[in-house]
């Protein structure tokens, strides 16, 4: 029996100054798409950018409330740090990712 390897990658997509506590970043990878970074305190969280029930974008229309991003659109919500549903209409969880930070950069994990 083998086992599969998965390769991981990390990708720098902003520094810690680029976000203040509270803020949503959007993240734009060539080939992998759109990303929302959000700094809680000094943590670091990442999702995808859209919002798994109208498609908005998290980072332009929405909004955290501690570990919770909110949609605009339809106050749909999410736990940033695992993607759970926090409120409806969203019914499909919204994919995290990794972060790691090293030396003032944030790293996505794709």
């Amino acid at each position: 029996m083998s086992a599969q390897v998965t390769e991981q990658q990390l990708v720098q997509v902003c520094t810690v100054t680029d976000l203040a506590d509270g803020e949503i970043f959007k993240a734009e990878i060539a080939d992998l798409g759109k990303f929302a970074i959000y700094r809680v305190g000094d943590a670091f969280f990442a999702s995808d950018d859209r919002c798994t029930h109208a498609e908005a974008s998290l980072s332009d229309e929405g909004y955290l409330e501690g570990f919770t991003v909110v949609c605009s659109w339809h106050d749909g919500a999410f736990d940033i740090r695992t993607g759970e549903v926090k409120a409806l209409p969203c019914g499909k969880a919204l994919r995290t990712y990794p972060v790691v930070v090293r030396e003032g950069a944030v790293y996505l994990t794709i």
